[in-house]
């Protein structure tokens, strides 16, 4: 009888009401909800929101790593929030399911393209068409070190007679400090006005051109080969190319050579990222010699030099007096640190070592500081002043960094007779230094230190008189050297990132770091752009060269060279 009664069915019960079924292991508690994720989301945007609204006068890469670590955060928190709502729902894989989903079809679609300079990653299309620019090769066939050709290549003999050519040869122009004294071009306002001599591939890296006659010589990687190539200004046309097996590579700083060529007289001398230095001749590559910093230095092996500097070798020859100069650095194992090397320029014999202080990225400098030239050396913490003759440590004056985090990469610069002005990224600023003699010795004081201008990260500061123009925290600013107050400042909308700076007379030539070519009216009374025209098609940290009508701009995957309008 029990058996057979049924319970009668609820006829008030309202079936549309009913809660999903739960796997057995979910307990029936309160269903969960989204305020508290909401609630987190939005406060991480607001984080954001604020960090940007400083970052001018902070610093937009700290800025862009606040705001990227909040919104990461906050979008996991969102998402843990959906799973234990869809847990509660009987639907536990769901959210994890779309997750891997999703991400799958992120990177099936879109490849990492490395870091700006300010710290954001970047992507680009997988199944983009094949990029159409090929690199050169030469003709009957590249030169390996140790071996020289037999005859210059069939392609050496220019097809035309072209333009004169003012020579750019090395690190930031002629006199290395970025400044060009003279501009020899008209500046275009139209790009039919700018005639493109070529546009094609290169290899991997930050190098510059060097510029000499129909030579333009850099650095560049390719697969497992670190070369010096020769290209012909005229058309692009590589005359020579040398390769030394090796690879500098880091997630952040890119894959390559990231130093300049200098070219004197007929050799050219150059550091790859490695540490391999050449001296080669300049018309057919020709080895004269080369050495090994990494050995010089006494580091055991790349490995071992890339923990202290992870960013590789980036010090570009200083060749001064008959000598090769170039940073060091090592381990301060079985011999002391040292920060400078010179050798012989002939013959490649070493014929000092100097100073105390770990390598930094920056390149040694030639001034003339209270009447008595010397070399001028940005170190790892340091700056410091070198006789030239032997190398010996004449001043020196603190300027902290680190090789691995907050690394010093700006050359010095002089201002008028007896100051030196250094720059950095990374919030440090700049400080201008006196340098002066007196029958006691050397002395430095500061002039000013400041965290609010001139805070160049990858670039340096160029100065006529008491103004200097550079990008600090990637806006392109002229201040006042005599105070550092600043006369302008880029505007946010056309900011420049990190990418370089040069001056040509009375024009700034601005290397977007997205590309673009800029040319800013070199003025204190407010920022004027005279002409922007697109250049190359991805992120750019390489210095721009000027040779006199030949603009030369490059990056990691392609190389340009304009000729500007005549004057």
């Amino acid at each position: 009888m029990a058996e057979s009664i049924q319970q009668a069915p609820d006829e008030n019960r309202d079936d549309s009401s009913t809660e999903p079924d739960r796997p057995a292991d979910v307990p029936a508690t309160r269903k969960p909800k989204l305020v508290n994720a909401a609630i987190a989301f939005a406060l991480a945007v607001v984080i954001t929101a604020v960090a940007q609204y400083f970052a001018p006068s902070f610093d937009h890469q700290n800025a862009n790593l606040i705001g990227l670590a909040c919104l990461s955060l906050a979008s996991l928190y969102v998402l843990f929030s959906f799973h234990r709502l869809e847990s509660w729902s009987g639907h536990r894989w769901r959210v994890p399911t779309l997750t891997v989903a999703a991400v799958a079809v992120f990177w099936t679609t879109f490849q990492f393209d490395g870091f700006s300079g300010e710290m954001l990653p970047l992507f680009r299309w997988r199944f983009a068409s094949e990029s159409p620019h090929e690199l050169k090769s030469v003709t009957p066939g590249a030169v390996d070190v140790g071996q020289t050709q037999s005859e210059p290549p069939a392609s050496e003999t220019p097809t035309e007679t072209p333009i004169t050519v003012a020579a750019s040869p090395q690190f930031l122009g002629p006199n290395r400090n970025g400044v060009y004294p003279e501009r020899r071009f008209a500046t275009p306002t139209s790009e039919s006005q700018v005639d493109v001599l070529w546009d094609q591939g290169i290899g991997e890296g930050w190098s510059s051109f060097a510029v000499a006659g129909e030579h333009a010589i850099t650095l560049e990687q390719r697969d497992d080969q670190e070369c010096l190539t020769c290209y012909r200004l005229s058309d692009g046309e590589l005359v020579w190319m040398l390769q030394h097996a090796g690879r500098h590579e880091n997630p952040l700083g890119g894959i390559g050579p990231r130093s300049t060529p200098t070219i004197q007289g007929d050799r050219v001398y150059a550091t790859t990222a490695t540490g391999f230095l050449w001296c080669v001749d300049r018309s057919t590559g020709t080895v004269h010699w080369t050495a090994d910093l990494l050995e010089l230095a006494g580091w055991s092996d790349q490995d071992a030099f890339e923990v202290a500097a992870p960013w590789g070798y980036a010090c570009s020859p200083l060749l001064v007096d008959g000598l090769c100069v170039t940073s060091l650095g090592g381990p301060g194992v079985d011999q002391p640190v040292r920060s400078l090397v010179a050798l012989d320029a002939e013959s490649g014999n070493v014929v000092w070592q100097a100073g105390d202080d770990q390598l930094s990225y920056a390149s040694p400098i030639v001034a003339t500081l209270d009447g008595e030239r010397q070399i001028v050396s940005v170190n790892e913490k340091t700056v410091s002043g070198h006789q030239i003759h032997d190398g010996s440590v004449l001043w020196t004056f603190s300027w902290p960094g680190s090789t691995n985090t907050s690394a010093n990469c700006s050359s010095a610069v002089t201002v008028r007779e007896n100051r030196v002005l250094v720059g950095k990224g990374y919030g440090g600023g700049s400080a201008l230094v006196s340098v002066t003699k007196d029958s006691t010795g050397w002395t430095t004081s500061d002039v000013w230190r400041s965290n609010r201008v001139l805070k160049t990260k990858f670039n340096h500061t160029c100065v006529v008189g008491d103004v200097g123009y550079a990008i600090g925290n990637g806006s392109l600013q002229a201040v006042n050297l005599e105070d550092a107050t600043t006369y302008w400042t880029q505007p946010r909308r056309s900011r420049t990132g990190q990418g370089q700076a040069v001056l040509a007379g009375d024009v700034l030539v601005v290397q977007d770091e997205t590309g673009d070519l800029v040319f800013v009216d070199a003025s204190i009374d407010d920022y004027h752009e005279l002409f922007r025209m697109p250049a190359l098609d991805s992120k750019t940290w390489n210095i721009p060269t000027v040779a006199g009508r030949h603009v030369l701009v490059r990056n990691d995957r392609q190389a340009i060279c304009f000729q500007l309008p005549e004057k």
